[in-house]
């Protein structure tokens, strides 16, 4: 399960980071992925889209879950995936 998040240009968060792009990957237990709570509710707040991508489907989740779970453009979902950077987490750095 990967999240996808569009920062807006207006906000600190795209400021600070100057990448309008990210992703967290690998964040489903289930799959022995890791969730940063705190940093996923940072860049929902901070972006105009963000999208869920799992075993199943693509869902856009904002800006409206409730009302639009249906199509995303594969195509430009795509250009989103290559465009993204990963986000680095504290955890997914192996100790030595």
């Amino acid at each position: 399960m990967n999240y996808y998040y569009e920062l807006d240009t207006r906000t600190n968060r795209y400021k600070e980071q100057q990448w309008q792009y990210w992703c967290m990957p690998n964040c489903s237990p289930a799959e022995g992925g890791h969730m940063d709570f705190k940093v996923h509710d940072e860049y929902v707040a901070s972006s105009t889209r963000v999208w869920l991508e799992n075993a199943n489907s693509i869902y856009l989740i904002k800006p409206a879950w409730a009302i639009y779970r249906g199509y995303v453009d594969p195509r430009e979902f795509t250009m989103i995936k290559l465009k993204s950077k990963n986000l680095f987490r504290a955890y997914d750095q192996e100790w030595t």
